[in-house]
């Protein structure tokens, strides 16, 4: 259970980087159908198989949007940091940036 949530984790942060909200539901959707048929192949109870898929689909949109938050905060602090290089550029030169 511990490696499956590691893997969970990571891939949940990866995608709340790169891909949309609605995809990643899809996505996250079909990914905890498949663990609860792994867990009941495996002999639990269909009960135990839900509960398991459920607090693993939690912490996937959990991470999910953590990690669209981190990358939209990376995001803004790279144009901040881009807007002030071009406007100390613009102090030191006298001329106004275009654009």
């Amino acid at each position: 259970m511990l490696k499956s949530a590691l893997i969970v984790v990571a891939v949940s942060i990866a995608a709340g980087a790169t891909i949309r909200a609605w995809a990643f539901a899809i996505f996250a959707f079909f990914l905890m159908a498949a663990f609860g048929v792994v867990i009941l192949l495996k002999g639990s109870s269909l009960t135990e198989g839900i509960v398991s898929s459920l607090k693993l689909l939690v912490l996937m949109e959990i991470c999910y949007l953590a990690g669209l938050f981190a990358f939209s905060l990376w995001g803004h602090s790279q144009r901040r940091r881009k807007k002030n290089a071009i406007a100390d550029r613009s102090h030191a030169t006298g001329k106004r940036p275009h654009g």
